[in-house]
């Protein structure tokens, strides 16, 4: 299965309405290609969390994409969007940020990992993109504040999660959301399963190119990286 957390209100993008997954690079949207990437791999169904703006998504969506609503969008972060999908996930799942555009062979690592949990990692650290600390070839800790010393990449925000591990990070997921945690990331549950000794694994994108679009240099860069989307999924 295949999960995109597409809730977000992208503020940082200025005065635009359009969703981030639907921007376009080079004619194409986010969205579109990371459908496309995820059907080249055999996986067609497909969950999205949606929140603002929601209503242009509708429209764009196929009939093989379930929308989950996020209402509470605005008071939210992505660790309760992903909440949101709790009774929609039952088999092994990808889930990605819907503002990632990335190299398609990125997620062919992702897909191909044995791990329970595996996050995608980049060896070059990112300052606005969440850190992992590394050690004895685990993930020992996810987020934006690990000091730059002891940073061993940036995960890029794309993971998989087998089915059995479902479980035990929604229960996670569950306790923090009682405990008032609605603005925090999902990076959050993950570190809480290491704190109750999860093996958390991660694979690296190797240097192939990616990139989390948050601001309009980050969309420009997009454009200039992948300049032909058709030819990054051959």
């Amino acid at each position: 299965m295949g999960l995109i957390l597409a809730a977000g209100m992208g503020t940082r993008l200025g005065d635009s309405k359009i969703p981030k997954c639907l921007l376009e690079i080079n004619n194409t949207s986010i969205m579109d290609y990371q459908l496309r990437c995820f059907k080249k791999f055999g996986i067609s169904d497909i969950v999205m969390i949606v929140g603002q703006n929601s209503d242009m998504i509708k429209k764009h969506a196929s009939n093989n994409v379930k929308l989950i609503y996020n209402l509470n969008y605005k008071k939210t972060n992505n660790l309760y969007s992903i909440w949101k999908a709790r009774d929609s996930i039952n088999d092994d799942f990808v889930c990605i940020y819907s503002d990632l555009l990335f190299h398609i062979e990125i997620l062919k690592s992702c897909i191909a990992s044995n791990s329970n949990v595996c996050l995608m990692v980049e060896k070059k650290i990112r300052e606005e993109t969440m850190r992992v600390e590394i050690k004895e070839n685990r993930i020992v800790q996810v987020n934006k504040i690990i000091p730059f010393g002891k940073a061993g990449g940036n995960f890029i925000g794309m993971a998989k999660f087998r089915k059995n591990e479902k479980k035990l990070l929604f229960n996670e997921i569950e306790e923090l959301i009682k405990l008032g945690n609605k603005q925090a990331y999902y990076t959050r549950a993950i570190e809480k399963l290491i704190e109750k000794g999860r093996i958390i694994n991660y694979a690296y994108t190797k240097a192939y190119p990616w990139v989390d679009i948050d601001t309009m240099k980050d969309l420009s860069e997009a454009r200039l990286i992948f300049h032909d989307l058709n030819e990054v999924m051959d």
